[in-house]
């Protein structure tokens, strides 16, 4: 086959116009050319050398370009079609031709009968098999014929190719390709299934063929045909938009975006944060929807007490006969510019604000209120108070279960650092509100709303301090907390781990293992520290107050005649407001800002700041730290910093704050050493091995629990001390005072927080009254003036449905299940830290509108990523994976025995606590001076919340 340069190296034609020829090594591609190449070796018996010499240079013609471009895919057609064309005397002797009829074979015909004429075709051999294929009814017979003759498979790919962009025309209308919010909120791989399968069925089928028979095969098919219509027709579905949330959840960089959506498999960075604006748009539905169920629960006429209902003379507040009223958390409340300025001649009237007494004025309000009709007929000036027809009430229909809830807020701030500082271009420090809420899982719909109206001497200052049954219930709660740490980290006494009580019982125990629902509200570019910017905040936040506001008259007689005022009166579900120190304070400071404004709803009335645990918790372990532990008395053995130096805790620092966590691991592990060395020095052991031996000479568990039940308690009446009053002690041993100063306020930091990891109300107002005291002996007075306020907003201020509120919807359970909730802030805290860790990828991106977008999104966003666990069928844990501390514990329990810090031994002393006794922090408090400063600050407090009236 001598071919020349300027000849078609398939067609051997001549290519002398350069329009009409091309170069074969730089026109067609790598897979052309190998076909080229292999049927050159099989028709000509070509070399591979001299193959890929003669296909490798020369020309190529462009019909045969054409040809060979578009059936290289075909090998049988590209040789028919290419030796048709070959021109060459060696090539032509091998063309293809048609199979003759062997001898004795019958010929196939098929006869075609039509109304006018009768058509007879004879088949060609290579067309007889499909013939009898087709009239044996075998359709794999004769699917497997046909895909065996090249014109036919062609033919029939061409058709399957051609229903399929008809099925993709369908599908770019059905809902498989929308990619909004509204289609991420109805996703289901079950529901798209199902829709590929009614618009799609040839794909469908053949995508079911390809993919191999399990549980997960409809995810696949799914996520294969999205992949399809994403790579041909550039069409985005519902599997990409998941997609992309994922990333965003997960912090992805914007790298990853663009790179992804390039292959198809997400969008944009710039498309996701659309999508996540967009799910920001309806953040609080949920809230509103508690609101508007809320509302028919209020009643205009729940607040019996009034200050206007008194007598005087003359018109009300000169000439202005409107004024306002609204219905506060402690009682009616006005503005003072309604009050009479005139002289007024009964005795038992009303005076100014500048002359009443805050305590007695309201006593009289009560009086006065009570006695209305009897003075009615006495006093002709009389002031009756009348609701108007605007009055609305509550219907039974109207309201579906109780939907009370809380709103809980925090600081959140963040530091960013720019790349490029210049003067003009610092780092920059932002302090923002952040908030969300959380219904009520306790129904507290059947209990009173009526706000009492009280005065100081009704109040009862004991039941504000820890009684003796109290003591007794926190005795009793401790010896079960000993008894779960020995049965733990005793190996021996594993056993019985089935045996104890793992959840100390409430009256609400089976409400709260349930899931609390959490709604997200926002980030506020509001700064919490400055008054003014956080009376906003409550501004803002008052959207989500259930009010009510009612016309009525006041009918008086003034200068002889008689005169009608009517007043608009704000009435409120009112809703607590939960925070650390410093929120609550500052929310009682906008109220006090705003308590000469007309209306409650400008007042800020319907607010009632409630402060949350976990902040009392940290102050706490701080008093314990300030108490109990020294950088200096490394040399101390049995105190908490040599003990920490023993088993190299680093990460325990002096300052708490700093690592909240650490702090608390390491002062657990520490209290369970000493239950466990007293618990050996009681029964006068040295190992814990020779412990589980003495106690398993019992003849049955039930006994040897028993055994324990009796041990603790006797640890319990020897070395716990955490009494109000004081009780007497011996202090002639200060090591074992300090001994005992650990294990006693351990026992009751661990009591503090089982009662919050059950969600026990009850016993976290118990662990207040012993902390008021706690917190009073160690100077923190504003963490002990907020546990006095909630103290007395539980027991006197509060009507009995809101202080159920504050006392049950305090605790935040994320995993549904019992003994797992936790404080209301710090839940906050947690949304904090997902909300910098979105923004944190940001880079100099860190902008107020990316938190804004990213605060809005959270609620949303982890609505969607649970949703897509749940359907996709992935389980998620939220447990953390504890390393084993058994052999630190070990340690500290070797330390505390071979010290002997249980005997008692005349004369001993810590050189960095040598006057330490057990109660040290409540012993210094004096009686009287407590007492007195309960009083003033209650005092103040009632003068507070009655002023807002």
């Amino acid at each position: 086959m001598s071919i020349g340069m300027n000849r078609c190296k398939v067609c051997s034609s001549p290519a002398l116009e350069r329009r009409k020829r091309m170069l074969l090594g730089t026109s067609l591609t790598v897979a052309c050319t190998d076909t080229l190449v292999t049927l050159a070796k099989g028709w000509l018996c070509w070399d591979d050398e001299r193959a890929v010499q003669e296909f490798s240079n020369g020309y190529i013609c462009l019909e045969c370009y054409r040809t060979v471009s578009k059936y290289s895919s075909s090998e049988s057609y590209l040789k028919t079609e290419l030796l048709r064309r070959n021109t060459d005397p060696e090539v032509a002797e091998i063309r293809v031709t048609k199979r003759k009829a062997k001898r004795g074979e019958q010929a196939v015909k098929v006869v075609v009968t039509q109304s006018s004429y009768e058509k007879i075709y004879t088949l060609s051999p290579s067309k007889q098999a499909i013939a009898k294929s087709l009239g044996r009814s075998s359709h794999k017979a004769l699917f497997r014929h046909v895909s065996h003759h090249c014109d036919l498979k062609l033919s029939m790919l061409r058709q399957v190719g051609e229903m399929l962009q008809s099925e993709f025309r369908v599908l770019y209308k059905s809902d498989f390709m929308k990619s909004d919010l509204q289609a991420l909120k109805l996703f289901s791989w079950d529901r798209l299934y199902l829709m590929l399968k009614s618009k799609a069925p040839t794909l469908f089928t053949l995508l079911k063929s390809c993919i191999p028979e399990h549980s997960t095969k409809k995810k696949y098919i799914v996520v294969v045909c999205a992949a399809i219509l994403a790579s041909t027709h550039k069409r985005w579905t519902p599997v990409h938009s998941y997609v992309s949330v994922i990333l965003h959840a997960g912090h992805a960089a914007k790298q990853v975006y663009n790179r992804l959506q390039k292959l198809g498999i997400c969008f944009s960075d710039v498309t996701t944060r659309k999508i996540i604006d967009n799910m920001g748009v309806d953040h609080d539905r949920h809230v509103l929807d508690w609101v508007k169920k809320l509302k028919p629960t209020i009643s205009p006429n729940q607040v019996k007490g009034s200050i206007i209902a008194a007598s005087y003379s003359g018109p009300l507040n000169g000439s202005s006969p409107e004024c306002s009223v609204s219905s506060s958390p402690f009682g009616v409340a006005v503005s003072p510019s309604l009050l009479p300025t005139s002289p007024i001649s009964d005795s038992s009237a009303v005076q100014t604000p500048s002359e009443m007494s805050p305590l007695s004025s309201f006593s009289r309000m009560l009086a006065d209120d009570n006695n209305t009709d009897s003075e009615s007929e006495k006093s002709a000036s009389q002031v009756s108070l009348q609701a108007s027809s605007e009055t609305v009430s509550a219907s039974e229909d109207d309201v579906v279960g109780w939907c009370g809830f809380r709103i809980v807020g925090d600081n959140i701030d963040k530091t960013v650092k720019p790349r490029d500082m210049r003067h003009n271009h610092q780092s920059a420090s932002l302090h923002y509100f952040h908030a969300y809420a959380v219904k009520d899982r306790v129904d507290v719909s059947d209990l009173s709303s009526d706000m009492p109206l009280i005065v100081s001497s009704d109040i009862d200052f004991n039941s504000l301090l820890p009684s003796h049954e109290d003591a007794a219930t926190l005795e009793a709660n401790m010896c079960t907390l000993m008894i779960r740490i020995l049965i733990k980290h005793i190996p021996g006494l594993n056993y019985l781990s089935t045996m104890v009580l793992q959840h100390i019982p409430h009256m609400y125990s089976d409400v709260m293992m349930k899931k609390s629902e959490v709604v997200p509200l926002g980030v506020f570019l509001k700064n919490e520290n400055k008054l003014d910017e956080m009376v906003d905040i409550l501004d803002e936040l008052h959207k989500y107050v259930p009010s009510l506001r009612t016309m009525q008259r006041f009918e008086y007689s003034g200068d002889g005649e008689a005169e009608v005022a009517e007043i608009d009166v704000d009435h409120f579900c009112h809703i607590p407001f939960g925070g650390d120190q410093l929120t609550v304070a500052r929310i009682r400071g906008c109220q006090n800002i705003r308590k000469n404004a007309d209306n409650g709803r400008m007042r800020l009335d319907a607010f009632i700041p409630i402060l949350e645990d976990w902040h009392t918790k940290m102050c706490f372990l701080k008093v314990v730290w300030s108490h109990l532990y020294k950088t200096s008395s490394s040399l101390d053995v049995g105190t908490l910093y040599q003990l920490r130096t023993l088993i190299n805790r680093r990460n325990v620092t002096s300052d708490v704050s700093k690592d909240m966590n650490a702090c608390e691991d390491f002062f657990e592990l520490v209290v369970s050493s000493h239950v466990i060395a007293a618990a050996l020095q009681k029964s006068d052991v040295a190992s814990m091995s020779d412990f589980v031996l003495k106690l398993t000479t019992s003849n049955s568990p039930t006994e040897q629990l028993a055994a324990l039940e009796s041990l603790v308690k006797s640890i319990s009446s020897e070395f716990v001390n955490i009494s109000f009053p004081c009780k007497h002690q011996d202090t002639s041993d200060h090591i074992q005072q300090y001994t005992m100063e650990v294990l006693s306020l351990g026992l009751f930091y661990l009591e503090f927080k089982d009662a919050i990891r059950e969600g026990d109300g009850l016993r976290v107002l118990r662990c207040y009254k012993y902390l008021l005291p706690l917190f009073r002996g160690s100077g923190h007075k504003n963490y002990c003036i907020e546990a006095l306020h909630l103290l007395t907003s539980y027991y006197y201020t509060l009507p009995p449905r809101y202080a159920a509120q504050m006392l049950w919807g305090r605790f935040i359970n994320t995993h549904g299940k019992p003994g797992h909730n936790i404080s209301a802030d710090l839940h906050m805290e947690h949304l904090n830290r997902m909300c910098k860790d979105s923004v944190s990828h940001l880079g100099a991106n860190k902008t107020p509108a990316a938190i804004l977008r990213v605060g809005k999104a959270l609620g949303p966003l982890s609505e969607l990523i649970a949703k897509f666990d749940s359907t996709t069928g992935i389980v998620t844990t939220k447990s953390h994976t504890r390393r084993s501390e058994e052999e630190d514990l070990s340690k500290l329990v070797s330390e505390l025995m071979q010290s002997g810090c249980f005997l008692q031994q005349k004369g001993r002393f810590h050189h960095n606590f040598k006057s330490i006794v057990t109660n040290g922090i409540i012993s210094c408090i004096n009686g009287q001076k407590f007492t007195k400063w309960i009083k003033r600050n209650n005092a103040e407090f009632l003068h507070e919340v009655h002023h807002s009236c």
